[in-house]
């Protein structure tokens, strides 16, 4: 049977984080972007994009470890959607349909950070709103 910490990393919180970079390194692999993507400008996609990536790992993050600040499971889930946004640019660098921009991963990181700092504030709002009741 697997440790308590193995399944954790399977648990409702955390499965929805792996899904959404699957998701990610699927569509960034393929030569066309997701439906309905013309509507947005590349760097608004990365950004939107990569802000629901981290806000998935943040809430990873905070299952795995409820004992930990707000903000250690902000900043871990920041790293994961920027680590991924590095990822996808090298991945892409390499398929010849595609092609690696600094400005996207500007755009993911930036996207990532407001996520994990929203998240971050609303999890010590609650907390204090919680402490005071």
């Amino acid at each position: 049977m697997p440790s308590r910490s193995a399944r954790s990393w399977w648990a409702f919180q955390v499965w929805p984080a792996w899904l959404y970079t699957a998701l990610v390194l699927l569509f960034g692999s393929i030569p066309q972007g997701p439906p309905g993507a013309q509507r947005l400008t590349d760097k608004a996609l990365h950004f939107i994009g990569f802000a629901l990536a981290a806000w998935l790992w943040c809430r990873a993050f905070r299952h795995l470890a409820p004992a930990a600040p707000a903000r250690t499971a902000a900043l871990r889930g920041w790293l994961a959607s920027a680590g991924l946004g590095a990822l996808l640019e090298l991945w892409q660098a390499l398929l010849p349909f595609r092609s690696a921009e600094l400005l996207d991963w500007v755009a993911d990181a930036l996207g990532a950070l407001l996520a994990a700092l929203l998240t971050a504030a609303f999890w010590r709002r609650s907390e204090r709103t919680a402490t005071r009741a």
